[in-house]
């Protein structure tokens, strides 16, 4: 009964110490099976220098699987509006918020905040995944997004869509076009300082893995027509070729990037900070992109919207990410990936002008 009392207490305070799985829960239904996809050498060489550079911590050379995608329906379970975490007998879902690494790396569920209960009567579903998601848009396209493909392709009937109010605009606008012809779902605010109690969940898998934007085709594609269809872009015959600049970030910078700016001016590049555009111009821009070169940062997101590309990545030579590779594998993209020196303190470092060079002869672009 003390026990019993003491973990109340702490879960009124919003701490959360304990967490299980619902993976072999009674409510769950399958929706697509896992499968494997096959890599040529020359990405296995790439994808081993990847696995290196994290002392093999996540190592994809071996194999890639694409998890199954899986609806689960729960009953009587709570929803913290300060993380988007589901709660089940006290404890917290591991599902509803990707994987146990990142619950051993958030403390959204491990911080005295007092969180207000209340009680919530239908159906509900919820893609809130903060604190990763918090105008990140890496996140808000490969972490939630697309788990509302799920949703909303297998429930008809009413449900509600847990979400916050304090999201960023395009996180508003393109939540916006992927509901728009969804009219049995109904967006509901929750607060940080909430607790909702609610009958009935119905809890979408993660759809990409850890370091991973592959997503299955039908899905990115559904994705990809939704924004492309709300923020209305126009189709062009102009191929646009754009290098996405880090120079202002406060990490992962290309340091001798004025060295490089010459050669891909001469090669008609046009040097974009995606922080100066509305997030419109920059879905158009990708559409219209015929070539893409970038150091790796949440910039490359916008792949996504991209119609068809070539794509140079950048990567400091201890830290060599995958995100953006599997991203072009599932969209069919020719990508290369560069490396530069050893990353300092803050992930800055040096590429080779003259490898950039090659790449650019290599691929056919002409001046």
């Amino acid at each position: 009964m003390l026990k019993k009392a003491f973990f109340g207490l702490l879960h009124t305070l919003g701490y959360y110490s304990r967490y299980t799985s619902v993976l072999h829960h009674p409510g769950k239904q399958v929706l697509t099976p896992s499968y494997v996809l096959d890599f040529n050498e020359a990405e296995r060489a790439f994808l081993e220098d990847s696995a290196r550079s994290f002392n093999y911590a996540i190592d994809y050379s071996l194999g890639y699987r694409q998890k199954e995608q899986y609806l689960i329906r729960l009953q009587d379970v709570e929803v913290l509006g300060n993380s988007g975490a589901v709660v089940l007998d006290g404890k917290v879902v591991v599902e509803s918020v990707g994987e146990v690494s990142r619950l051993a790396k958030s403390d959204a569920f491990k911080e005295v905040s007092l969180l207000l209960p209340k009680k919530q009567r239908g159906r509900y579903t919820s893609v809130l995944h903060l604190p990763w998601a918090d105008n990140n848009n890496y996140h808000w396209f490969f972490d939630c997004l697309p788990r509302l493909y799920l949703v909303l392709e297998s429930t008809k009937e009413p449900i509600k869509v847990i979400m916050r109010r304090d999201m960023a605009l395009y996180q508003l606008e393109t939540l916006a076009f992927v509901l728009r012809d969804y009219p049995h779902a109904q967006v509901v605010n929750i607060g940080k300082y909430e607790k909702w109690q609610i009958d009935e969940f119905v809890l979408p898998s993660f759809v990409t893995n850890a370091q991973s934007g592959y997503m299955p085709r039908e899905i990115a594609d559904w994705l990809r027509q939704k924004v492309w269809q709300g923020y209305d872009v126009q189709q062009s015959s102009r191929k646009r070729r754009i290098y996405i600049s880090r120079a202002k970030a406060k990490t992962r910078r290309v340091l001798n990037e004025q060295e490089l700016l010459p050669l891909l001016d001469k090669y008609g590049f046009e040097v974009v900070r995606a922080e100066e555009m509305t997030y419109q111009q920059q879905v158009q821009l990708f559409y219209e992109a015929e070539a893409v070169i970038a150091p790796h940062g949440a910039g490359l997101t916008n792949l996504l919207f991209s119609e068809q590309c070539q794509v140079l990545e950048f990567h400091p030579a201890n830290l060599i990410k995958t995100h953006y590779f599997l991203l072009c594998k599932a969209l069919d993209f020719r990508y290369s990936a560069l490396v530069g020196t050893t990353g300092d303190t803050k992930e800055n470092y040096k590429v080779l002008v003259k490898e950039v060079k090659e790449w650019l002869e290599g691929i056919g672009v002409q001046i």
